[in-house]
């Protein structure tokens, strides 16, 4: 038992410092493929009004992140705070997605961050999950509705028939249709010995809001990046983007660079390929640089702030309330 106590002692130390370490080295790595100057370059060849437009998306797509955690924070009724609930938001999101396997990465970062408020391990392992639907629902939803609306574009980028590119979305409608049917139905699934209850009606309509806020403003900060002769409308941009971020997502390269890049080039080959990979740089720098360098400023100093004895003392003392009152 004592060994089982120093174990669990030292894992969120353990875990701590993997995450600060990992989420340091692909930002250095980062960094020496994004040279600064030309990212000012970039950047130059876009209006005040569009960067500006391009900040707001950014803020956007995390305050949307942050509203979802906390909502998931409310539905499990567990421990975590709203205020806890944000700092997860904010530290899993960024860094997750900069380490790569964001669902894993990130679930690392929760239970960092949660644990710390005894929030069991079970239920941590929910709480990431739940995180990491909307996501995924909103790219696969917003994909069909790029290829149904447009699909002669779409057919044309992909070099095939606009009847391929509508029937492909077609399924991915009807896939979705079948996702809520089973939601609607909230009829456990069992997978061997474990029971998997479906997220009720309600917070389904959160996550796929959510999604697709968190896409829309990914897709929107890159789109008011991109040269003057790229004049694709916006849906049709946004079918392009998601099939980028999936080529990304499936290599499992961090932050998918080099991948997201190479199937961009690939789907606007009119585009002349140095203006898009400047705007590239110029939206991996708002979307990405700048956020995993907060959060990674955050994390240091939140386990400053954690190791305070007044800090440990305070937290120390609502867990024995706590447990008194379960008692």
């Amino acid at each position: 038992m004592p060994a089982f106590k120093r174990l669990r002692r030292l894992l969120p130390l353990a875990i701590s410092a993997a995450i600060i370490a990992m989420a340091g080295h692909v930002l250095l790595g980062t960094l020496r493929r994004i040279r600064i100057a030309e990212v000012l370059h970039a950047l130059g060849r876009t209006s005040p009004a569009e960067i500006a437009v391009g900040v707001l998306l950014v803020l956007g797509l995390y305050s949307a992140l942050a509203t979802y955690e906390t909502i998931l924070a409310r539905f499990l009724g567990g421990p975590v705070s709203s205020r806890r609930a944000v700092l997860g938001a904010l530290l899993a999101a960024p860094l997750g997605h900069a380490i790569g396997w964001g669902a894993v990465s990130g679930g690392a970062i929760r239970y960092r961050i949660y644990s710390a408020v005894d929030m069991r391990p079970l239920e941590i392992g929910k709480f990431a999950l739940l995180a990491a639907i909307p996501y995924p629902a909103g790219l696969g939803l917003l994909l069909a509705v790029s290829l149904v609306l447009q699909s002669d574009a779409a057919g044309a980028i992909l070099h095939t028939s606009a009847a391929l590119a509508r029937g492909v979305g077609l399924a991915l409608f009807a896939l979705h249709a079948a996702y809520l049917v089973l939601i609607a139905r909230q009829r456990p699934m069992a997978f061997g010995g474990l029971r998997l209850t479906p997220p009720p009606p309600q917070l389904t309509a959160v996550q796929y809001a959510i999604g697709i806020i968190e896409v829309c403003c990914g897709a929107g900060v890159l789109y008011v990046l991109l040269p003057d002769s790229v004049s694709l409308p916006f849906v049709v941009f946004l079918g392009v983007y998601v099939l980028s971020i999936l080529a990304a997502l499936a290599s499992s390269v961090p932050a998918g660079i080099g991948v997201f890049e190479s199937v961009l080039l690939l789907l606007l080959p009119h585009v002349p390929p140095a203006p898009l990979l400047g705007s590239v740089l110029a939206y991996r720098f708002l979307l990405e640089l700048v956020p995993v360098t907060l959060a990674l400023g955050l994390f240091v100093s939140y386990e400053i702030w954690w190791r305070l004895p007044a800090q440990r003392a305070r937290i120390a003392a609502l867990q024995a309330a706590r447990q008194e009152l379960e008692f």
